[in-house]
């Protein structure tokens, strides 16, 4: 394949605000989510809290679902920049972006400056990956790892002597480091994908002499915390080990997030928009003139094969599938340029900027029928900010769609691709930025207990469920909360002898209501108005209902008792 000359849009040169833009200005405009972003901005706080970095806790009991060290790398932001928003978001984000700079660099071994960045623009501009990262999971440091992983890899496969051992290290310290963020998963992937390749390209005898470094470095880089977790708490190994991996990946009958084979068929394509709007004929003449060649193959592999592995767990996630975004990226990149050099066709970016626009469009046709619902009451209840946030719906799809009737006028097929991914990039900051948050426990329990503060002090006795206990701890700082209305994911913490007390059942709360003398109740769980719940435990002295949460306040008996407040929406 030829190289190409630069074009008018120095694409590598837009990355970085495009990366600024998309992946660190916007992340502390939105209220943080429910359980997940909730769950690790916790656990990274009581580490910050309690200086313990070996042992992940949540609500100060044991969680063992994750290694700790992408919690040691939340609490690290914590640490930096204080317990905001932006600094739970800020570990994911800068993962994404070390996904796209590792990409660039593996394209710079045989492509151009442009091709290259062109991939790191596939990339960084995807929905998906867009939206994890900016979301506070561990998936996108994972994937970051992993792609660090097998972008060090592919060039040992090229090097000899010294070069090839130290990026051999290098494979194996990421390979480590993906480890300590979410466990023997890190290393299956890359199994997966380089095991098929070295076959491929027979060189099977590669698969007796390359592992060892690798090895040596990963177990390096991850056995000190492993032996500490190990000492301090003997359990962990056994539980993350046929629990978290055994158990979720092969049961059929318990799985968590059961989901169909062919679920992340679906999940894919919707997550690569706009760019699975180009990619049906440039990917098929991609793999009929050039997969043959080493990277195509590489890369082909490290799309399809964890793609089948993770299709074939019982359990699935949209967010599993993450690593096989950069893959994907390099391939329509690499397609895209082939077909320009050789025929100087557009039609496949043109398809894509038309099919994208029309999604662009139709909100945008949409915006005035919501706001006349709202106006007619026939919306649940939005805030006073409603209004605010359609008019930045409103410019932010406006710019979006002027994205794109540029990006048709263009005659550079490179800046047509530029300002597709731009418009993308302009669409998910406006959704993210101006989404309304009241509409959903999910979205704006945040600031619904924030308004509530007041009620809160050290002394106060806190219960909730496990559908909000994670923001109780976040937002009011405490690690003591009473798990009432089923255990969630607290079951294993709860588990221990130490921590059985922590969970109550009707009987127990209720009599610690009865019996508070001069401590102050406050319960915060899922109940809808007229909850039968709600109805068991004894009337509140204040009360407030906002969706399907009910907060209620019990005061110290050792008070005057007024008269209970009525429920209040």
């Amino acid at each position: 394949m030829q190289k190409i000359k630069p074009t008018l849009l120095n694409l590598r040169i837009a990355l970085i605000p495009l990366f600024v833009s998309v992946y660190l200005l916007p992340l502390g405009l939105r209220q943080l989510g429910v359980p997940d972003e909730m769950r690790y901005g916790e656990i990274a706080r009581e580490m910050v809290a309690s200086g313990d970095y070996i042992s992940p806790r949540l609500n100060g009991l044991r969680y063992f679902e994750k290694p700790a060290g992408g919690h040691i790398l939340n609490a690290a932001a914590l640490k930096l920049f204080g317990e905001t928003n932006f600094s739970v978001r800020l570990m994911p984000a800068l993962f994404a972006g070390l996904s796209a700079w590792a990409l660039y660099l593996l394209m710079r071994r045989k492509y151009t400056i442009e091709v290259s960045a062109l991939g790191s623009l596939i990339l960084l501009t995807c929905a998906e990956f867009m939206a994890v990262g900016t979301y506070s999971v561990l998936d996108s440091i994972v994937t970051g790892f992993i792609t660090l992983t097998l972008c060090c890899f592919y060039p040992a496969l090229e090097t000899r002597g010294w070069k090839q051992a130290g990026w051999l290290a290098l494979t194996g310290g990421f390979a480590g480091g993906a480890f300590l963020v979410k466990g023997f998963i890190a290393f299956a992937v890359p199994v997966v994908v380089i095991v098929p390749y070295l076959l491929i390209q027979k060189r099977w005898k590669d698969l007796l002499i390359l592992p060892w470094i690798p090895l040596i470095a990963a177990v390096a880089v991850s056995l000190p915390w492993s032996l500490a977790i190990a000492a301090k708490e003997p359990d962990f190994w056994h539980y993350f080990f046929w629990e978290e991996h055994i158990n979720r990946f092969f049961s059929r009958t318990n799985a968590q997030h059961e989901n169909p084979f062919w679920y992340f068929i679906p999940v894919f394509i919707a997550g690569t928009i706009p760019w699975i709007f180009t990619a049906p004929l440039p990917l098929r003449d991609l793999l009929k003139r050039y997969r043959h060649e080493p990277l195509i193959r590489f890369a082909l592999c490290w799309l399809i094969a964890p793609f089948l592995f993770f299709s074939a767990s019982s359990g699935k996630l949209g967010t599993y599938i993450l690593p096989c975004f950069p893959p994907f990226a390099l391939l329509l990149a690499a397609a895209l340029s082939a077909r320009i050099e050789s025929t100087g066709e557009i039609r496949s970016i043109k398809a894509g900027i038309y099919l994208f626009g029309t999604i662009v469009a139709t909100a945008l046709l949409a915006l005035p029928v919501i706001a006349a619902l709202n106006a007619f009451g026939l919306l649940p209840e939005l805030d006073h900010h409603v209004a605010l946030k359609l008019t930045g719906l409103l410019i932010g799809l406006s710019l979006s769609l002027t994205g794109l009737i540029s990006a048709l006028r263009s005659p550079d097929p490179y800046h047509k691709a530029g300002l597709l991914g731009a418009s993308s990039a302009i669409l998910f900051i406006a959704a993210i930025s101006c989404a309304p948050t009241e509409i959903s426990p999910a979205l704006g329990i945040q600031g619904f207990l924030e308004s509530e503060q007041g009620h809160i002090n050290s002394n106060t006795i806190l219960a909730g469920d496990p559908k909000t206990t994670h923001a109780m701890c976040y937002v009011y700082k405490r690690d003591d909360i009473y798990l009432f209305s089923g255990v969630g994911e607290f079951d294993y913490g709860l588990s221990y002898p130490d921590s059985q007390h922590r969970y109550l059942d009707d009987r127990a709360l209720e009599s610690l209501i009865l019996h508070r003398g001069d401590k102050r109740v406050v319960v915060c769980i899922k109940a809808k108005p007229g909850s039968a719940v709600k109805a068991q435990l004894p009337k509140p002295t204040y009360q407030r209902q906002w969706l399907k949460i009910w907060f209620a306040v019990y005061e110290p008996q050792s008070k005057d008792q007024t008269k209970p407040t009525p429920e209040t929406r």
